[in-house]
């Protein structure tokens, strides 16, 4: 499993979301939204308007090693104080064509936000695999997805 912001690998997909919780499965042909525990949404890309993520930002490069550490160190002083019970996780929405738009949650991997720059390497991602279908074939190596985000290229 490899992981960069907001998305990671699970197998041979490429995930947008904690893949534990609610998430969205991104393959060359089509967007799996799942919400925990209920029948996934499956949605043919031919199908798909635009894609818009809203999740919590950062400017730190790591927010997801200080969160767990800060959150640990925390949960060990204050552990019956709740903290951390009411996290406020993203959003997907997708503009379905002769549909109305479909809100979904996203889980995140840690408390505190993601770094700014994987969030929109993710956001320019999602808009290219809706703008461009041969892109879509690039989710066919999530890895490889993943590693080329993450270089900036």
């Amino acid at each position: 499993m490899s992981r960069f912001g907001p998305l990671e690998t699970r197998g041979t997909t490429l995930v947008l979301g904690d893949a534990g919780g609610h998430h969205a499965e991104l393959t060359a042909s089509a967007l799996i939204l799942r919400r925990f525990r209920e029948q996934p949404l499956i949605l043919d890309w031919s199908r798909v308007t635009s894609v818009q993520l809203e999740v919590p930002e950062t400017r730190f490069r790591l927010p997801g090693l200080v969160s767990t550490v800060v959150l640990g160190a925390l949960g060990a002083v204050f552990a019956d104080w709740n903290l951390g019970e009411d996290l406020e996780d993203g959003t997907l929405t997708v503009g379905v064509a002769g549909a109305e738009p479909v809100l979904m949650p996203v889980t995140r991997h840690h408390v505190g936000g993601y770094w700014t720059r994987s969030v929109r390497a993710a956001s320019a991602l999602l808009s290219r695999l809706v703008d461009d279908p041969a892109s879509r074939e690039l989710l066919h190596s999530p890895d490889r997805v993943i590693k080329l985000l993450a270089s900036g290229r």
